[in-house]
């Protein structure tokens, strides 16, 4: 049989068929994380892949924020908002605002602990640890008065503190607090992913120097030297691999042997913010404005720029 009512047929027939066909597998956007973006005043995900990323969507908020430290593993962050007020926000499900009835001022620095669910915050005075993050009344469990004040801090699993004193101090918070090195001007901590083992960045001496078992013994050695004075540090999820953000620069350290490499971004940071990878790091160049990503994973380490896909719009 030709003609229209064959092709008429035919027509239906392929219809029918693809009408009975399961719906095809949809397209996303890997996202890599989330970042304070200081332009837009908001909290935004960082949409591609380390080679190829953009700051995407705003996390909807009922709250106008000022900054904000961001937990970008489990969707959460502590921000100052625009009223002067301490909130904690979530968005794992709907986004929401919490206040975190703190006695600090503006907080300053907030180290989250890798479980997710404790975070010491400071306004540079003083530190409060919070726990319970994850349910609806979190808990101010801890307060300390550090001598000196605070210029960075870190937390582990087991919700010990580690803070860099404006003294020249690196101390456990405790009853009582203990120093466990001193320097001339530290300007970052973090704990290695073993959770005993802690970095240090003494700006003042241009050391990074590794204090092993911060509870107990406490050695220190100098694991690398530079000649500018580095900053902000963050450590690779294999804990392999540091890296610092000095003036202009970001170097990378190998923990094995102290072997440095240097990635020029003519950019100065004062955070460097985890993302997804073992080695991917966000940062806010202080001087422009610019959002970038670094990139430690790839082949040739690499320093990229954030674009905005629809521009953010200010809270």
């Amino acid at each position: 049989m030709t003609g229209p009512i064959s092709r008429l047929l035919l027509f239906v027939t392929v219809a029918v068929i693809a009408a009975a066909q399961p719906p095809g597998a949809s397209l996303s956007v890997p996202v890599l994380g989330y970042v304070f973006d200081n332009n837009a005043k908001a909290i935004r995900s960082v949409s591609g892949v380390p080679g190829a990323a953009s700051l995407g969507d705003l996390v909807p908020l009922n709250t106008s924020i000022d900054s904000a430290f961001v937990d970008s593993w489990r969707e959460m962050a502590v921000a100052n908002t625009k009223q002067g007020t301490v909130v904690l926000i979530r968005w794992s499900a709907a986004p929401q605002a919490a206040n975190l009835p703190t006695s600090l001022g503006r907080v300053t620095e907030v180290a989250f602990a890798p479980s997710g669910d404790q975070a010491a915050i400071s306004d540079g005075t003083g530190v409060e640890v919070w726990t319970g993050l994850s349910s609806a009344s979190p808990v101010n469990s801890a307060a300390f008065s550090p001598d000196g004040g605070v210029n960075a801090l870190a937390m582990n699993a087991n919700g010990l503190v580690v803070v860099a004193t404006a003294k020249g101090a690196i101390a456990v918070l405790g009853s009582p607090t203990r120093a466990v090195a001193t320097g001339e001007d530290w300007s970052g901590v973090a704990f290695l992913p073993n959770g005993a083992d802690v970095l240090a960045v003494d700006a003042g001496s241009g050391n990074l120097v590794l204090i092993q078992d911060v509870q107990n013994a406490a050695a220190t050695s100098v694991l690398a030297s530079f000649d500018s004075e580095p900053g902000a540090i963050a450590v690779a999820q294999d804990g392999t691999a540091a890296a610092l953000a000095g003036a202009g620069t970001i170097t990378l350290v190998s923990l094995a042997g102290g072997a440095t490499a240097s990635i020029s971004c003519h950019c100065t940071a004062q955070a460097l913010d985890p993302l997804e990878g073992n080695l991917v790091m966000h940062l806010t160049d202080s001087q422009s404005g610019s959002e970038l990503l670094v990139d430690a994973d790839s082949v040739v380490p690499r320093v990229l720029t954030l674009l905005s896909v629809n521009g953010g719009s200010a809270q």
